[in-house]
This record gives C-alpha cells, structure tokens and sequence, in this order.
C-alpha cells in the first residue's frame, strides 16, 4: 500500500528529532515558556498536523505545500516566519510553521477539533514565536492578533467568544487564548 504524503511527513518529522536528540524541540519549548517535554511536542505536533490538515481538506485545498512547510528544522524564509505553538493543558504540545497571515491555520476549528486520546477538543493556548528567536516586533504581535482575531470571528459571533492575547509573560512571544462565552454572560 502507498503511504500517504502525510505518514511519509509525519515519520520523517519523527526520524528528524530523534537523529538530533530532540535538541531544536527542548530549545523550542524553552523558548515559548513550555516544559522540557519533547516527546510530547513531537507527538502533539503530529496530531495538530492531522487536524490542520483535514481542515485544509476539506476546504478543498491541497495540504502539499502545507506539509512542506513543517520541517522538523523549517527553512527561515518569509513563507514560514512563526510558529503557533499549541498547549492542550500541558498534556501534549503542538508546533505549527505558517507565513504571518496563517493562512493554514484554522484556529477556530482547531478550538472545537476533538482529541480522542485526551478525551479533549482544541487547546488550552497557543504560543506564537518567530522562527529565528528573534522576538516579535509590535507591528508584527499587532498583525498577529490581527489574524487571531479575523479567523476566530470568520465562525463565531463577538458575544460568543472571548479572545485575548498575552503579550508580557514570555518576552518576545505572544500567547493567545480563546474561550467560549457561556449564554448566561451574554449581555441582554
């Protein structure tokens, strides 16, 4: 049977981290204020891929380009300038690479993907660096919340959700939330 772009992907990503000891992982959750946990980067990044890309399938977009992107050692261009870095309650992590736009990502439905293995949906978090450690700039954190917010909106009504970004905890990393607003807090 022919293996799947995404399997050939993932056991690659999986070849990539143990042939460097996990090395860029740890200095990558270090980065993002994340526990020394590689393992768990490297698994939930796999299972964040297969939800990022089920969505871009069934957007009817190819996942290609998408899973080009997401080198275990991603190339420092502008097409793939950040990571998200997804917290599911520090239970498994997940990196994704995406140009600033995140134009891969679909944070809204990431946020309700059911998780089987945990018995959870979405992610408690998720952090957003630049690639080369560099920290993020205003204009960049200000078109990065941008984005976060313009995606969430796309399926959910403002009374609906509550989005709010963190951008002083981690210097230079932006940590966004998102949370479900409950009927009886809507305003009448």
């Amino acid at each position: 049977m022919a293996q799947s772009a995404f399997s050939r992907w993932a056991n690659q990503f999986r070849r990539d981290a143990l042939e460097d000891g996990m090395m860029l992982l740890r200095k990558h959750l270090r980065r993002v204020g994340l526990p020394d946990e590689p393992e768990k980067l490297i698994d939930g990044t796999i299972m964040y891929m297969s939800g990022c890309c089920a969505y871009l399938k069934i957007d009817g977009h190819s996942i290609d380009e998408f899973l080009a992107m997401q080198l275990y050692r991603p190339a420092l261009d502008a097409n793939s300038c950040y990571s998200f870095t997804f917290n599911l309650l520090e239970r498994t992590f997940g990196r994704i690479i995406t140009p600033l736009h995140a134009k891969y990502l679909d944070l809204a439905d990431l946020h309700d993907h059911p998780w089987d293995d945990f018995k959870m949906a979405g992610y408690s978090d998720f952090r957003v660096a630049r690639l080369d450690d560099d920290d993020l700039s205003e204009d960049e954190i200000e078109d990065i919340e941008r984005a976060i917010t313009d995606d969430i909106l796309f399926d959910y009504a403002e009374d609906e959700v509550d989005i709010w970004t963190d951008r002083d905890t981690i210097c230079g990393v932006l940590i966004g939330y998102v949370a479900y607003v409950l009927p009886e807090d809507w305003e009448a």
